[in-house]
């Protein structure tokens, strides 16, 4: 549902703005809210296979069709049957499948298949967000806004504080989740309500072979083999309220699913994306770009390749610890690959350069005419001086906001630190995440790091953060660092073991490798909390007033942002003639694509399907290439069932699309023109994620799991007859 506040001068003049914002980008450019979906070239669409129409996608009566994509911890999911079960990503539903694995019984590498409802997992710390409402918001955050007046911190607090009030009074009824999420930079703001289903239970997984298989030896690359999709079903109170974990409750019954396409697709198709995209950086300015290339992302790559060796170290060592580090490697090794990948595309598509030449368009462009000269004079060069200044602390900045990624340890130190500091304040007026209604999510934190410790291992990756520290330039040293390890700066000391001792008492006096006392912390208070003398507590409290520092300095940042981005977005419409869409910033959107191969480079060119064929050909009983025995046989003697597609003369397992994705639509579902699923989004091709910066006919190409290769692993592999049924794919015709 759509709502707007009373139409004002500002109000109707945005609806323009967003009116020919909405006007279609070239071929299939574009990551779409809802409600502008309707100013699409539809005809165009319906010619090439769309059978719906934008009502049947959104509208104010019952969602549509997009009611059925939720949110699933920060990736994308679908409703798939009228029981509540929601198919999404393998990678999505990791942290489920680890939190019960153990060195006896991994289900990571054997995989889960629920042969009954109450033999479900249950996804302790998971939920799932069903979205209902979508209100305009723009005029009461713009009057808190420019109530500031100049000054940009003051700004910053007054958006935090109207958008506050808003989701208070928007969850007054319990059950639900609110955000408030801005397009352009703060040219307009939406409020989202969702139901928010908290009992999540783990229904099917493949094997981690079939789930991971190529590794990140695969990872953002084509052709690929991996068996990415997972099933969770949601539950409630048998009163239909949503309801932690109980014994007595039901299935969730969604107003809409999405039934599944048998026949899957070919080359040429139309495809349709849905999900929650996270953040995109199109409308970036050049200083902006030309800083992610040359630092943010060589950090970033440098850092994570380092702990990435540390973790994967002590997982050869044992075990155990292989299977706790496992989800962090994971994620790391995302990141590592990613900024590769970045570093790679913002070069290869000439990003930076062209980001410059249209600066220098535009700015002749506003010069040229007197009335834009007044509206638009200095927008430009404010932007620029705002990521300018970045550079006078970000080296400090970049490891402060590290030092929770080094473990469970210190992220709980940093949490339990926070929350009692934020405890003081009436509710409103503590920072965003430490609310009271953010208690039990953190809380569910700091239980799931239990699954994820392995102090021996992230101490070694906390002391290369603190060596880190050591060697920063002199006017940005971390204050509390050189305090705390004062004799690693001494001449002639030995930093490294300075260093690793200083970790090494943290570990062994702290108490928050015992979950009980981590809850414990949670619940004392300050005063408690800096009397109790736990080394890990009193380092985050030493690190707290910088890292303090460091968030005023982004509110200051945010502010400036809020103040210029809007003009910058209006500035950028007026002059592309309406061929501006908004950046994805975490909320619903919608991609259209076509099934295509594509060419990385000269004399190479990619077919856009795989087959089990291939799958095969790659199996080599190696991790990351160790595909499971019942796969390889069942495969082996060709036993397709009705899966295969006659042309390829085997089973597709993932195929390619030129959609517009970016993180975050992870488990999003893949349709056809009439709304089938037929497939799972997981993944972009390499020469694909600097597609974050702008999108390219050439190489933005994401990767999908084909729907019939996840029923011929429940049909053929897996035998899940009753899960097949509940999918609504019945029994072979005679």
């Amino acid at each position: 549902m759509i709502m707007t506040d009373r139409p004002t001068g500002f109000a109707l003049a945005l609806g323009l703005l967003l009116l020919a914002a909405a006007a279609p980008a070239a071929s299939d450019e574009g990551i779409w809210p809802p409600d502008q979906l309707g100013a699409l070239d539809w005809p165009a669409l319906k010619e090439r296979g769309l059978a719906l129409g934008p009502a049947d996608l959104w509208n104010d009566a019952d969602g549509g069709l997009l009611r059925a994509v939720v949110n699933l911890e920060g990736c994308s999911a679908a409703f798939v049957s009228p029981d509540g079960l929601i198919a999404s990503n393998h990678h999505c539903v990791y942290a489920a499948i680890q939190e019960h694995a153990t060195a006896e019984r991994n289900l990571i590498d054997l995989g889960y298949t629920a042969g009954s409802r109450a033999a479900e997992l249950p996804a302790k710390n998971a939920r799932v967000l069903v979205l209902e409402r979508i209100e305009d918001v723009t005029s009461k955050v713009k009057a808190a806004a420019d109530s500031a007046g100049a000054d940009d911190l003051a700004r910053t607090r007054a958006i935090e504080r109207a958008s506050k009030e808003l989701v208070a009074a928007c969850e007054q009824e319990p059950g639900y989740r609110c955000s408030v999420g801005s397009d352009w930079g703060g040219l307009r703001y939406r409020l989202h309500r969702s139901r928010e289903i908290r009992d999540v239970r783990l229904v099917y997984a493949p094997p981690d072979g079939v789930g991971e298989y190529g590794g990140e030896v695969d990872n953002w690359m084509w052709p690929r083999h991996t068996g990415d999709f997972a099933f969770v079903r949601a539950y409630v109170a048998p009163d239909g309220r949503p309801a932690p974990f109980a014994a007595a409750n039901v299935p969730y019954r969604p107003k809409r699913w999405f039934a599944l396409s048998a026949s899957g697709v070919r080359p040429g198709d139309l495809v349709l994306i849905a999900g929650y995209p996270g953040r995109t950086q199109r409308y970036l300015p050049a200083v902006a770009v030309e800083r992610d290339l040359t630092w943010w992302y060589p950090r970033r790559e440098e850092v994570f390749g380092d702990w990435i060796a540390i973790l994967e170290a002590a997982a050869a060592a044992n075990p155990e610890t292989a299977v706790r580090v496992a989800g962090t490697v994971k994620s790391l090794a995302n990141g590592h690959k990613n900024a590769e990948g970045m570093i790679a595309g913002i070069t290869r598509n000439g990003v930076l350069p062209r980001r410059r030449a249209e600066e220098a368009e535009l700015r002749a462009w506003i010069a040229a005419d007197p009335a834009r000269a007044a509206r638009f004079a200095g927008v430009l060069d404010e932007l620029d001086a705002v990521y300018t200044r970045e550079r006078a602390m970000r080296e400090k900045d970049f490891l402060l906001r590290l030092f929770p990624r080094t473990g469970v340890v210190p992220a709980a130190a940093t949490t339990i630190t926070r929350w009692t500091r934020e405890q003081a304040s009436p509710d409103l007026e503590r920072e965003p995440g430490y609310q009271e209604r953010d208690r039990a999510r953190l809380l569910a934190a700091l239980e799931r790091g239990q699954q994820d410790l392995a102090p021996a291992a992230e101490r070694q990756v906390l002391a290369d953060l603190l060596r880190r520290a050591l060697e920063l330039p002199p006017d940005q040293r971390i204050v509390a660092v050189d305090r705390l390890l004062a004799p690693a700066l001494e001449p002639g000391a030995d930093r490294a073991a300075v260093v690793a001792a200083f970790t090494e008492r943290i570990y062994a006096g702290t108490k928050l490798t015992d979950l009980a006392s981590r809850v414990a912390m949670f619940g004392t208070s300050r005063r408690m909390l800096a009397a109790g003398g736990d080394p890990a507590i009193g380092l985050a409290l030493a690190l707290e007033p910088e890292r303090l520092e460091m968030e005023a300095r982004d509110k200051a940042r945010d502010g400036a942002l809020a103040r210029l981005r809007p003009k910058h977005a209006e500035l950028l419409i007026a002059w592309r003639g309406g061929r501006v869409y908004p950046d994805a910033n975490g909320t619903l959107r919608v991609a259209f694509g076509t099934v295509r191969g594509y060419s990385p480079r000269e004399a190479v060119t990619m077919a856009p399907q795989t087959t089990l064929a291939g799958l095969l050909a790659k199996h080599t009983g190696k991790a990351p290439f160790d595909a499971p025995a019942a796969l390889v046989e069942t495969a082996g003697r060709k036993d397709f069932g009705r899966w295969a597609q006659a042309d390829l003369a085997s089973v597709p397992v993932n195929f390619l699309s030129d959609s517009d994705t970016t993180g975050g639509n992870s488990g999003s579902p893949v349709l056809n023109g009439k709304g089938e699923l037929v497939g799972l989004n997981f993944d972009r091709v390499f020469e694909n994620v600097a597609g974050d910066y702008g999108w390219s006919p050439l190489y933005s190409r994401n990767v999908m799991v084909d729907v019939r290769f996840v029923l011929w692993m429940l049909d053929r592999v897996a035998g899940a007859s009753p899960l097949l049924a509940e999918l609504g794919i019945g029994p072979p015709a005679p």
